[in-house]
């Protein structure tokens, strides 16, 4: 039996699979910021939905940037708290067994390409625009080789962050841009009640810039595009495509832009692929 795991700046999601296959019951709660905190909810989660039953491997995404042993965040502004921390070792000690950490984002990536909108394709770009803005490059059903991870919400957009006026920053980045984060502290409002159709297409139209310099860097086949800003139904994969042929004059052809098809469970997906990729 496998422990299945996508922890997000906002919301923390636990499921199991008995098969390695298919994927069962699952619980999602709210993510406390405080790590303490985040253990025991993680460790109360898992007492709900394993009780007694024995877990093989465990395997999920944390946002943010890991370190190299693949077992502790350590960068990451929305969860500041768990950097440092022995996430690992905690997550290990609660389910008695093996635990392979990834960046959430590459564990969503994966699932979107393996069972999702990239499925079939060779080289899948996947970005998520949700609280941050995030992505990486899958190669053959497999997360692409790093150092890092990948961090593309934090490609520069504005070098002098002209474009926003009340801007307190030296420059803009992608996720400054279209993150939901950003969105709610620009506009004061939460970003599922933006209807001013104005402030879609600039959402959409730096998008477009973001994926023009992502697809410049990976040269996927597909781009799919996930979280919870891409699927509002005001956010137009029609117009994003308008932008980027106005953009993208390099390649002969742009790649096919989708919106992900697993909506929160691709991370869960993704980190079931990977220990079924452990196992064989």
């Amino acid at each position: 039996m496998y422990l299945l795991f996508d922890i997000g700046a906002t919301k923390m999601r636990l499921g199991l699979s008995n098969d390695g296959k298919t994927i069962g019951e699952t619980k999602i709660v709210a993510t406390p910021q405080n790590f303490e905190k985040a253990i025991a909810k993680f460790r109360d989660l898992f007492n709900e939905i394993v009780g007694h039953q024995k877990i093989d491997k465990s395997a999920g995404g944390i946002r943010g940037v890991l370190n190299k042993n693949k077992d502790k965040l350590v960068k990451d502004v929305l969860l500041a708290d768990w950097m440092d921390k022995p996430l690992g070792k905690k997550i290990a000690e609660i389910t008695s067994s093996r635990v392979y950490l990834e960046n959430d984002t590459a564990m969503c990536g994966l699932g979107e390409a393996v069972y999702g909108a990239g499925k079939g394709k060779r080289i899948v770009a996947y970005i998520t625009i949700s609280s941050g803005v995030g992505g990486v490059r899958i190669v053959n059903n497999e997360i692409d080789k790093s150092t890092f991870g990948f961090e593309p919400g934090h490609q520069i957009i504005d070098a002098d962050a002209s474009l926003f006026k009340d801007s307190k920053k030296e420059f803009l980045e992608l996720e400054d841009c279209i993150s939901g984060k950003s969105l709610q502290k620009r506009f004061r409002i939460d970003p599922r009640d933006i209807t001013e159709a104005k402030v879609w297409r600039e959402i959409e139209k730096f998008t477009a810039v973001g994926l023009t310099n992502s697809i410049l860097h990976w040269s996927p086949e597909v781009v799919v595009i996930g979280g919870g800003i891409a699927q509002d139904p005001q956010f137009s994969i029609v117009r994003i495509n308008k932008y980027m042929r106005k953009f993208l004059k390099v390649f002969p052809i742009l790649p096919e832009i989708k919106k992900g098809e697993l909506e929160d469970f691709a991370g869960l997906y993704g980190a079931l692929y990977r220990l079924r990729q452990l196992t064989t």
